[in-house]
C-alpha cells in the first residue's frame, strides 16, 4: 500500500513536470542551412550595412558569456563598428538593448536590415539579416550544434514577425535617418528654404504697397499743387 502510494506521488509529480514543459512556449524558428565548424575565428555568414560588412565567427568550443563568439557579442560588434557606440544589457530574455549614445532602441513590428532580434524562450540574441513579408532572416554567432560530423552552425534562419517569443528592436536614430531620407534629403534645409522665400515675398509685397501708397500721395499733391497756383 504504501509503495503503491509513493508510485501514485511520483506519477502525479512527473505528470505535473510534463504538462508545464509542454504549456512553455518555444520560438517557431526554421530554414536556413548548416556549415561545417573546422577552426576557431572561422566567419560562416556577413552582414553588409551602410559601407560596413561584419562577420558572425565561431569557436569550436563554443562562445559564452562575455565571449567575443557569444551570440551578444556579435550585436555588440556590428553596432560598434556601424554607428561607434557600445551596446549592453544584452543579458537576458526580458532585457532592453541599451546604447552608450543619448539614443535609445525601440521595440518595433517593422523589422528592418539591422535591427537587434530577442529571444524569449531562451538567452538569445540576433541581428535581422533580411526581411521578405512577416519572413524574416537571421544572423547570429553562438547557436552551433554537434551532429555526426562535427560542430555546426545554421545560417539563414527564420522567425516570424507576431511570434510572441520574439521580440524586435531598432535604433532611434536609424528611424530619424530613413525618416529625413524619405523626405528627400537634409531636413533643416527643406524646411527653412520655403520659409526664407516666403519672408522674400512678404517684403516684396510689403515694398510694392508701400509703393502704391506713395505714387498716390505724390498725385494727391500734385493736384492740390496745380489747383493752388491756378
Amino acid at each position: 500500500m504504501i509503495k503503491l502510494r509513493k508510485f501514485a506521488i511520483t506519477f502525479t509529480l512527473i505528470l505535473a513536470v510534463l504538462l508545464s514543459t509542454a504549456a512553455i512556449a518555444f520560438a517557431s524558428v526554421s530554414g536556413g542551412t548548416t556549415v561545417s565548424i573546422t577552426h576557431t575565428g572561422q566567419v560562416v555568414d556577413t552582414i553588409e550595412f551602410n559601407g560596413h560588412k561584419i562577420g558572425a565567427k565561431y569557436s569550436l568550443g563554443g562562445g559564452y558569456g562575455s565571449s567575443d563568439y557569444s551570440c551578444a557579442a556579435f550585436v555588440m560588434r556590428f553596432y560598434k563598428t556601424v554607428y561607434g557606440f557600445d551596446v549592453w544589457n544584452l543579458s537576458s530574455c526580458y532585457s532592453t538593448p541599451v546604447c552608450s549614445n543619448a539614443k535609445t532602441f525601440n521595440q518595433t513590428n517593422s523589422p528592418r536590415i539591422g535591427d537587434i532580434v530577442r529571444f524569449q524562450d531562451r538567452t538569445h540574441w540576433a541581428l535581422v539579416k533580411s526581411v521578405e513579408g512577416d519572413k524574416v532572416t537571421l544572423i547570429e554567432q553562438n547557436w552551433g550544434m554537434y551532429t555526426s560530423g562535427g560542430y555546426c552552425a545554421p545560417i539563414n534562419r527564420t522567425v516570424k514577425v507576431g511570434d510572441s517569443q520574439v521580440s524586435f528592436f531598432t535604433y532611434s536614430a536609424y528611424e530619424n535617418k530613413e525618416e529625413v531620407e524619405i523626405s528627400g534629403g537634409d531636413f533643416s534645409a527643406s524646411v527653412a528654404e520655403p520659409i526664407e522665400e516666403k519672408k522674400i515675398a512678404f517684403a516684396e509685397q510689403d515694398n510694392l504697397k508701400t509703393a502704391e501708397k506713395l505714387d498716390t500721395i505724390d498725385s494727391a499733391f500734385d493736384t492740390a499743387l496745380t489747383k493752388t497756383f491756378k
